[in-house]
């Protein structure tokens, strides 16, 4: 019993640090990369700038993977390279908040230098990352623990973004002093979360533990293997999401006159639909299976542009945020849990460097086109924007009907009927134990009651990071 209980003990510390690292790093997004759109605004970035700020450093990422498959071997471990690259990120947010101040008149185009940088330590960061968590949660709990884990740091996060945008809006008087104390403090909270993920348990080297993919026979597997009809699907939905993802922040501010505070309430609810969603969202996955839920959330992330355009009243945009929140929090979950699900521990690590390198391109494609786009596509609305809008809904809707149908559950799951699927979207408990349920099982089940600490964005520094512009 003694031999059974002590790993049991060293996992659940292990995951208590991870999801305070979680909410360090949700901390950082509220404070730090939700607002780099609003200040490059603030610089007098126009829409083809706002649109490099999400395509260059999206694939500079990608760009970068091409050499991160040998990072562990250089550096020794898996571990080294989440630390390194996680310090050099947190480093890079003091010249990005002197950019405004340091070079006038031309700070937008620093930022997008900047920010470039910053996404390419993260990307790097995510398969490493995401490697060694999967092997850290037992997949019987994966659901529930990162479910769990994603609400604490998605409250981190709302915390943290409410305070950024008080301060940007109470210093609005005072030229860009406001977005140079948010990022001080983004810079702060990443150093903390570098000191907690020194403390990350990795199983063993990184040379024992991984196998190479070769670039072929991965793209033949795209169209051939339930894990690359995912990796394919995601990279598709990257690249329409990001026709239009980057384009939200200018349409509040510039079109709808939106000022910071009002912004930011607005912000903070589809991050409040997001701390109560996503651990419903897990639980659910759990019990039904990830591609089951996958084939609601697909879906309904392709009605999200289409709500914009209903109105512009702020009680309806309010409205449409939580529900993009509830959307986003069960796929971004949903998505990243069937690839660890769908792969194992000796070939995660390349799976998911070609899952971030696919979507880090997809997206800045996707972001590259549409700023190219916007200036010749009729106006909808009187916008362009709106019709950057439409065109991404109807495209995500498309893959989603394409796609999702084709990809199958990879564990065994029991059959539940839809009523009980929205009664546990809902918050309610399952009639049913998961089919993989056992006695460890039951054991998390009676800690986390008293430990509802388990829960953070599910990969704070995982794959992904290169999934962004959640609309």
């Amino acid at each position: 019993m003694d031999t059974r209980q002590e790993p049991n003990h060293k996992i659940k510390r292990a995951l208590r640090i991870s999801t305070a690292e979680g909410m360090a790093y949700g901390s950082v997004q509220g404070l730090g990369e939700h607002f780099t759109g609003p200040y490059a605004v603030a610089l007098g970035a126009s829409n083809f700038q706002i649109g490099l700020l999400s395509s260059v450093p999206t694939f500079l990422g990608a760009t970068a993977l091409l050499a991160s498959g040998k990072l562990p071997v250089l550096l020794g471990s898996r571990k080294a390279v989440v630390l390194l690259f996680a310090a050099i990120q947190g480093a890079l947010w003091l010249p990005i908040l002197g950019a405004g101040a340091l070079f006038p008149g031309s700070g937008a185009w620093w930022v997008i230098a900047f920010v470039g940088l910053y996404t390419v330590c993260g990307t790097l960061v995510g398969p490493a990352w995401g490697s060694i968590m999967a092997e850290a949660v037992p997949d019987r709990v994966r659901g529930h623990y990162f479910g769990q884990r994603s609400r604490w740091a998605t409250l981190a996060n709302m915390l943290s973004f409410l305070l950024g945008g008080g301060l940007i809006f109470l210093l609005r008087d005072h030229g860009l002093t406001g977005f140079m104390a948010a990022f001080a403090a983004a810079f702060a909270f990443r150093m903390v979360s570098v000191s907690l993920l020194t403390t990350m348990p990795e199983k063993s080297s990184a040379k024992n533990q991984t196998s190479r993919i070769p670039p072929a026979t991965f793209l033949r597997q795209l169209l051939t293997t339930d894990v690359g009809r995912m990796i394919l699907y995601l990279v598709l939905l990257n690249f329409v999401v990001n026709l239009a993802g980057p384009f939200f922040t200018p349409y509040m501010l510039r079109e709808l006159k939106i000022d910071y505070l009002t912004y930011t309430i607005l912000e903070v609810l589809a991050i409040a639909a997001t701390l109560w969603a996503v651990t419903h969202w897990g639980d659910a996955a759990d019990r039904a299976g990830n591609r089951k839920m996958l084939l609601v959330a697909g879906p309904i992330i392709g009605l999200v542009p289409l709500l914009w355009m209903v109105s512009s009243n702020l009680v309806v945009l309010g409205a449409v945020e939580i529900f993009t929140g509830f959307a986003w929090a069960g796929f971004n979950l949903l998505s990243t849990n069937y690839i660890f699900d769908a792969t194992t521990s000796e070939n995660r690590t390349a799976y998911l460097v070609y899952f971030t390198a696919g979507v880090s391109i997809a997206s800045a494609l996707g972001a590259l086109t549409g700023g190219l786009m916007i200036g010749h596509v009729p106006q909808v609305m009187g916008s362009a924007i709106l019709s950057m809008f439409l065109i991404s809904a109807v495209l995500r809707l498309l893959l989603a009907a394409v796609f999702l149908p084709h990809i199958r559950e990879v564990r065994p799951v029991r059959s539940l009927k839809a009523a009980e699927l929205f009664h546990l979207l809902m918050g309610g408990r399952s009639v049913h134990r998961p089919l993989h349920q056992g006695r460890m099982h039951h054991q998390w089940r009676l800690s986390r009651h008293s430990e509802r600490n388990n829960g953070s964005r599910q990969d704070a520094d995982g794959p992904k990071q290169a999934m962004k512009n959640r609309r």
